[in-house]
């Protein structure tokens, strides 16, 4: 059996606005536990949970051929799950780019039998995992907003060192 990794595509943070979401998170959010790690702030365009080394190929390619404009997302609004305690922030208004993008990478995973995803496109940046109850917040964040000129292909996998760690392993650029 060919080995497999965890793959996902996504749009990484630029060092403005993680320095904004840190400061904000040490100053205005109580929680019981630490945040994600800022290195691993993202938000995924889609999720594919095993990849193997033909279809990281295929989709590959296939990133390569999309052809989107850049954009920009404003994020002020954070967001709970409570089934998996994720604290999220979310953008103010989902770009149309941003459905270009998401939504045929998602479809491709599908059609290379790496991933149905029975949920729709939510988009979002994880800030808290297993959080039982929600973070409570001190003060909402200021809007900030995030140029999107590219994204990329990430290799989600664990050291002993780093623990979890999202690492970028194709960048593909935006129009």
């Amino acid at each position: 059996m060919s080995e497999t990794k965890r793959l996902f595509f996504g749009v990484g943070l630029d060092q403005g606005m993680t320095e904004h979401l840190e400061t904000w998170l040490t100053h205005s959010v109580i929680a019981k536990k630490p945040h994600t790690k800022p290195s691993n702030w993202h938000l995924t365009l889609a999720f594919l949970p095993s990849v193997s080394a033909e279809q990281q190929v295929q989709l590959i390619e296939f990133a390569c051929a999309l052809k989107v404009t850049r954009f920009s997302l404003t994020f002020s609004e954070t967001g709970y799950w409570a089934h998996n305690g994720i604290f999220y922030l979310k953008p103010d208004f989902i770009a149309p780019q941003l459905k270009a993008l998401a939504e045929p990478l998602r479809n491709k995973g599908t059609e290379l039998g790496i991933y149905d995803n029975p949920y729709g496109f939510s988009p979002h940046i994880t800030l808290y995992r297993s959080h039982k109850p929600s973070p409570e917040l001190n003060q909402a964040i200021a809007p900030c907003s995030l140029k999107v000129n590219q994204f990329h292909l990430y290799h989600s996998h664990r050291t002993e060192a780093d623990g979890l760690i999202y690492e970028p392993i194709e960048t593909f650029n935006l129009i």
